[in-house]
């Protein structure tokens, strides 16, 4: 049974037809849709497309089972490359430099039919523009990656595989559901960066896996449920108000965490005396597409239905 939420999309697509697709020397079918950059003509069927985004827009795109024919990365000097996406997924795929500085040569040279960025490159979209038809996605105008899925479902005219896709992620939630019965109710979660020597907490709005804990039904702690701010880095000796049941550290880092808060705040910990503490991948739990998100859950199922050690 598929999620009835839709949610109301805001950069909606027109339905016209347009037989003038100017780049072409052929006529192109194409239509114009709304986006971050205002409105643009585009093919109805983009064949070459390039993704200047990794997990808000490459991870959608891929899976709609659409392969682009050049990518931006996220951050090298970071050492994650591709958020929640693996490498197999994007073997072949030349690069065209990073989110943050795209290389404008190397997208004339691929010769794409429509570009897909994001909002905060709009000092490039010109540029952009002049190469290809080019769309940026407003990330920010979104309530879900949900929505931002289907939008980008919607660019591309792959509606039908998206609501596939979709249907697949609520039956895990539903698997997953089933599997923790009355432990879902019992246990309490929080999740936690680490970056040096200090700690993150992240709002729900901007950590697509607070949006998975949610839609799982996992309980979180208030102080972040609650929290407003995009995230809150505090110094270690606050740690005791994110301790829960279990805690997911994302390891931001160039340590090891997981034995450099060997301290006394770290020992009293309730996860950390129980053991239910683990850290997880930051480039999978950074994520914000549906290949991303499956990777979050099949921690949660690995950690949390899977793991002999878990207590409610």
């Amino acid at each position: 049974m598929f999620w009835a939420c839709y949610g109301n999309i805001s950069q909606n697509s027109s339905s016209k037809i347009d037989t003038a697709y100017p780049t072409s020397q052929l006529p192109v079918a194409t239509r114009v849709v709304k986006h971050a950059g205002g409105e643009t003509k585009i093919p109805v069927k983009p064949q070459r497309i390039i993704t200047l985004h990794d997990s808000t827009i490459l991870d959608p795109v891929l899976a709609l089972g659409v392969k682009p024919i050049g990518v931006a990365t996220y951050a090298p000097k970071q050492g994650v490359l591709f958020r929640g996406i693996s490498d197999d997924q994007v073997t072949g795929i030349p690069q065209v430099g990073s989110a943050f500085q795209p290389s404008l040569e190397r997208i004339l040279m691929l010769k794409p039919d429509l570009i897909l960025g994001r909002e905060y490159q709009q000092d490039i979209y010109n540029m952009l523009a002049n190469i290809a038809p080019t769309v940026l996605v407003d990330w920010k105008s979104f309530n879900s990656f949900q929505d931002n899925f289907r939008y980008i479902a919607q660019i591309l005219g792959e509606d039908e595989q998206a609501k596939l896709v979709l249907n697949q992620y609520q039956e895990r939630i539903q698997e997953f559901q089933c599997r923790m019965g009355k432990r879902l109710q019992e246990i309490e979660v929080s999740v936690i960066g680490f970056s040096g020597q200090n700690i993150k907490s992240f709002n729900s709005r901007d950590a697509v896996f607070n949006q998975v804990l949610d839609d799982l039904g996992i309980k979180r702690l208030p102080i972040q449920k609650n929290q407003k701010q995009r995230y809150l880095e505090l110094s270690i000796e606050y740690l005791t108000e994110y301790d829960a049941d279990v805690l997911f550290v994302i390891n931001e880092s160039s340590t090891k965490p997981l034995s450099y808060l060997k301290n006394s705040i770290w020992s009293r910990l309730k996860a950390v005396q129980n053991k239910q503490i683990y850290e997880v991948d930051k480039g999978n739990w950074f994520a914000a597409g549906p290949l991303g998100v499956n990777k979050i859950i099949d921690d949660l199922f690995k950690y949390l239905v899977n793991s002999e050690t878990t207590r409610p």
